[in-house]
């Protein structure tokens, strides 16, 4: 998973670097990119609801364990991915419907990450990923995938809350909640071109207050071999993407508070990698309400 991750995220980081992550390769026309509060596509009429994830599923450690792991969802180095953090299960913590993941600075780096680009894991944070995939095919045309989510942001700190294929399936990826060293959410939706290359479609949302609840929302829905993907911030439709050939590929569902790496404004051949800039003490990422349904046809 490690090396095309990184270029995924090489390509973040140029972005970054001309206009605060200003890159959008459009897949779709123009004019499908919904900047209104518009309802979006009708559900599919002849097709039952179902629940995949229960909003209670944060209510308790019992709840919790019927709907979602700890760590991320690779096969090896589980507690590890592109940043700064190694994750365990005791920066995870439940209490009255809050999913709390903490980071916490270290004294000194616990080694280096073995996933590009290798950083130095100057942080102990937490992830978890949902046990049932995300399966967007003509069994399930439709999905629902939400939550309420309140995050520090800044230089160092890297929240998200995303979907990916499941390796060595990249993409797809979609960003449903993403902060990369500053307060811009990114609605990110990965494809791949004809020849190979990496393309994303990208909204971003400038948040006046990450750290207070506020509602990221996906709504994936089956069109042909492609899926369509409308994203909402606090109930009003902010973008529609396309996902390319997503139809019938299994996809995780992950919450993670990572660290460090780009998000720190630096590279691996920059002056100061090796110590990581980023906040000192905790930081925090909270969730709850977070819900996943699915249509399924008749």
């Amino acid at each position: 998973m490690s090396e095309r991750e990184v270029s995924r995220r090489r390509l973040l980081a140029s972005a970054a670097g001309v206009g605060g992550l200003s890159l959008g390769l459009s897949l779709v026309p123009a004019g499908a990119h919904a900047t209104s509060s518009a309802a979006g596509r009708p559900r599919r009429t002849g097709a039952s609801w179902e629940n995949v994830i229960k909003r209670s599923s944060l209510s308790s450690s019992s709840a919790f364990d019927r709907s979602w792991n700890h760590l991320y969802p690779w096969d090896a180095d589980a507690d590890t991915h592109n940043g700064a953090a190694r994750m365990h299960a005791d920066k995870v913590s439940l209490a009255k419907g809050v999913l709390t993941l903490t980071a916490t600075r270290l004294a000194q780096p616990d080694g280096d990450s073995p996933h590009a680009p290798y950083a130095p894991l100057w942080y102990r944070s937490g992830a978890v990923h949902a046990k049932e995939q995300i399966l967007v095919d003509d069994r399930f045309p439709e999905y629902d995938i939400e939550g309420e989510f309140r995050t520090q942001t800044g230089k160092g700190i890297w929240p998200a809350f995303w979907t990916i294929g499941i390796w060595p399936d990249w993409p797809p990826e979609s960003d449903i909640l993403e902060y990369v060293g500053n307060s811009t959410n990114l609605f990110n939706t990965w494809n791949r071109s004809a020849d190979d290359n990496e393309l994303v479609e990208r909204k971003r949302i400038s948040v006046r207050d990450p750290d207070a609840w506020h509602r990221y929302r996906v709504r994936m829905s089956k069109r042909g071999k492609d899926v369509m993907l409308d994203y909402y911030f606090d109930g009003a439709r902010k973008a529609t993407h396309r996902g390319v050939g997503w139809a019938g590929v299994p996809q995780w569902l992950i919450i993670n508070l990572q660290m460090g790496a780009w998000a720190s404004g630096i590279e691996s051949d920059d002056p100061g990698w090796d110590k990581q800039p980023g906040p000192a003490g905790n930081t925090y990422l909270r969730a709850r309400n977070v819900w996943v349904g699915r249509t399924r046809a008749r």
